[in-house]
């Protein structure tokens, strides 16, 4: 059972945790997508003020070469505000002929960006799972020009594995956790499964008691052999005459009938009971409630109360369908 149980637990938790980090990686990926695209925008828009392109529109004049100068000569003003050369390059094109005329003209590509902005808008789409973001910015001076500032993404890259090697390490130790946790599940679980099954046991067995305030304890319950050793004569004598003064109460009571043919004074008194010689006594009006032993018990062990009193009682077959009770109270206090 704890072992269905463990491997039922470990196999839960795992495919929760696992649904449960798919959804934060992909919103984390998605995060930092979203998070380096608007960082980009943001740091290109703290450059290219008003200010800054009113500069380089005024610049942008005389031949081509020399107005794509005058804005290069911008551009690397401002070189580290936009991290030009830390995964960043930035390309000039002549929006007439369309050709890529100054910055890093080896890795230059026409881009959709730069289209727009050869049209007179500002090309700032960004894709949301592109390799390379860019934005084109046009520059309108006697000579159109526009800028490019491309960045290739290499540190989004290197945050997205940042996060991807962390996600990771949460996975494993998510499972050890989830292993951990499963055992120590388990074993509570069957331990209170166990608990349960004692206490619906004890309650049936509860149930099957005699009513009143009896506790069958059966500490003791045996056959009785076929042939009983007979007291003799002398040995009866002897034992009657102790049987008054032992501290315990003594009744001896005969099955058949259930009447009491021997009490001693302490016996009368844990009971509340007197022997009268002209009615007699019997089993129930010495114990009310308590269920008389039949013939096939040789010894039963209970306790019950009696005036308020817990007393604690073994009934012991004696042979011939007699039996003898001995009382004592629960608390090992004394009846006299």
């Amino acid at each position: 059972m704890r072992k269905t149980l463990k491997r039922k637990l470990t196999g839960s938790m795992l495919l929760t945790v696992a649904a449960a980090l798919v959804i934060v990686s992909v919103c984390l990926l998605l995060g930092v997508v979203r998070y380096s695209a608007a960082q980009f925008s943001r740091e290109v828009a703290e450059v290219f003020t008003t200010d800054v392109l009113m500069e380089m529109n005024a610049a942008s004049t005389g031949t081509v070469e020399s107005a794509a100068l005058a804005v290069e000569q911008a551009i690397d003003a401002n070189a580290g505000a936009l991290r030009i050369g830390a995964g960043r390059e930035y390309t000039i094109w002549d929006a007439e002929s369309g050709d890529c005329i100054g910055g890093a003209q080896d890795s230059a590509a026409v881009t959709d960006n730069i289209i727009a902005a050869m049209n007179g808008a500002v090309g700032e789409s960004i894709p949301l799972l592109a390799s390379r973001m860019d934005i084109a910015i046009p520059v309108n001076g006697d000579v159109m020009l526009v800028v490019d500032i491309m960045d290739d993404g290499s540190a989004m890259r290197t945050l997205l594995w940042n996060i991807l090697l962390l996600l990771l390490a949460a996975c494993v130790l998510s499972m050890l956790a989830c292993l951990v946790l499963s055992h120590t599940l388990a074993g509570a679980f069957a331990a209170s499964a166990v608990q349960t099954a004692r206490g619906i046991r004890e309650r049936a067995n509860d149930s099957s008691r005699p009513e009143g305030d009896w506790e069958a304890l059966a500490l003791a319950l045996y056959r009785p052999e076929p042939k009983k050793r007979r007291r003799k004569a002398a040995e009866v004598d002897a034992l009657d005459a102790v049987l008054p003064y032992l501290s315990e109460g003594y009744l001896k009571f005969a099955v058949e009938d259930g009447a009491i043919t021997e009490i001693n004074t302490v016996a009368e008194h844990m009971l509340g009971v007197t022997m009268d010689d002209t009615e007699g006594l019997e089993f129930e009006q010495a114990f009310p409630g308590v269920p008389m032993p039949d013939e096939t018990q040789s010894m039963v062990h209970g306790q019950f109360t009696r005036g308020g009193r817990r007393l604690d009682v073994v009934f012991v077959a004696l042979g011939d369908g007699a039996f003898a009770a001995v009382l004592r109270p629960v608390d090992g206090g004394y009846a006299l």
